[in-house]
């Protein structure tokens, strides 16, 4: 009898014992995989998550998000997500059109009339899609005080080229963005972004730093829990601190501070359709169309590419990488987060290899 209970207990624990022997093996190949990253591009902190059918199946964090006090990445900590903001703001964009408050095909001048004539073939989806002809803010290298100050100066020059002729990735489309969301909300874009999106998912670590600079003085809000970014010095063989200040008339387009956890959220909300009607989240991932007819490779703030033979999207973003990849057929998202200024390559497309190849076995 004894040896039949014994029998019977240690088969039992083998039972138990499978599920978490196949879940380990499944994301060991991602483990490794990003510790070797980490260890060659000297990375100080990496947050990675997996979201699939609206459920986290692989959430881990590693290292220090700051060095100098000894402070642990955990998945709560705020990563800059640089232009990978676009993502957040397309998806609250679109709940404006899902109210039937504007078309992406609509001109942009039925909600700003006081654009120049040269204007008027503009459309909103070519703010969204990068093919507006819109100068170039950012590369003009001007402190705006504002987003008026920006756009302004935008209106003032003659178009690149003609809206819709080709894709140029610059920093004057989302300036345009922001007065179209200002002017249909009525409110100020990170009141507008909180109240769609954030607040609704309880994104409680994703918010703006607002930071301001007067000469050779920068001041900026704290935001607990944030990431501070390193570039490695490889002649000293140290890391040093770095900063990159985000304009607050860029903020459609990049600057916004995220967590893993609060990413996971996101992505979860998309998979269930708790923000957008399936048929206007598909808008983001749809490659827009030149005048030409040509396929664009954009969507709505979304870069649309393959993997393998299916629609892959998403976005990465600067100066450190945050970098997210989505399978919309799937619902499969993969997202890393680093600290590290001079990571490259992009992790995030192996990390959904890797996952999807051991699924096979």
């Amino acid at each position: 009898m004894r040896n039949s209970l014994s029998l019977s207990f240690f088969l039992n624990i083998c039972i138990l014992l499978i599920p978490f022997t196949e879940i380990k093996s499944q994301y060991h190949q991602i483990d490794t995989f990003l510790q070797h990253q980490i260890a060659t591009y000297k990375i100080p902190a990496l947050s990675v998550a997996l979201i699939e059918n609206g459920k986290v199946i692989y959430l881990k964090t590693y290292g220090k998000a700051n060095i100098e006090y000894n402070i642990k990445n955990t998945p709560n900590t705020s990563f800059q997500l640089a232009s990978t903001t676009k993502l957040l703001t397309a998806t609250a964009f679109m709940t404006l059109v899902q109210e039937g408050k504007l078309q992406l095909d609509d001109k942009v001048k039925k909600f700003l009339p006081e654009l120049p004539g040269s204007w008027d073939d503009l459309r909103i989806i070519d703010l969204l899609a990068h093919q507006s002809g819109i100068v170039d803010l950012l590369g003009l290298k001007i402190d705006f005080k504002n987003d008026k100050e920006a756009l302004d100066t935008a209106v003032a020059r003659p178009l690149d080229f003609a809206p819709g002729t080709k894709t140029v990735y610059a920093g004057g489309d989302y300036a345009v963005v922001m007065q179209l969301i200002e002017k249909l909300s009525g409110m100020p874009f990170q009141q507008f972004l909180s109240e769609r999106l954030l607040d609704k998912l309880g994104m409680k670590h994703t918010r703006f730093n607002n930071m301001e600079q007067d000469f050779i003085y920068r001041t900026y809000d704290t935001i607990p829990f944030a990431a501070t970014v390193y570039k490695w010095d490889s002649t000293r063989h140290q890391q040093r601190i770095f900063s990159m200040m985000f304009p607050q008339w860029t903020y459609p387009a990049g600057g916004i501070f995220s967590s893993i956890n609060d990413l996971a959220k996101w992505a979860i909300a998309l998979d269930k359709n708790t923000l957008l009607q399936p048929e206007f989240a598909e808008k983001m991932w749809t490659a827009a169309q030149l005048r030409n007819g040509q396929t664009a490779p954009f969507g709505v703030g979304w870069i649309v590419d393959k993997f393998k033979d299916e629609k892959a999207t998403g976005h990465s973003g600067g100066p450190a990488l945050s970098d997210i990849v989505r399978l919309p057929g799937r619902k499969l998202t993969a997202i890393v987060l680093t600290n590290q200024l001079e990571l490259r390559p992009f992790l995030t497309m192996q990390v959904v290899r890797l996952y999807l190849d051991n699924k096979k076995i």
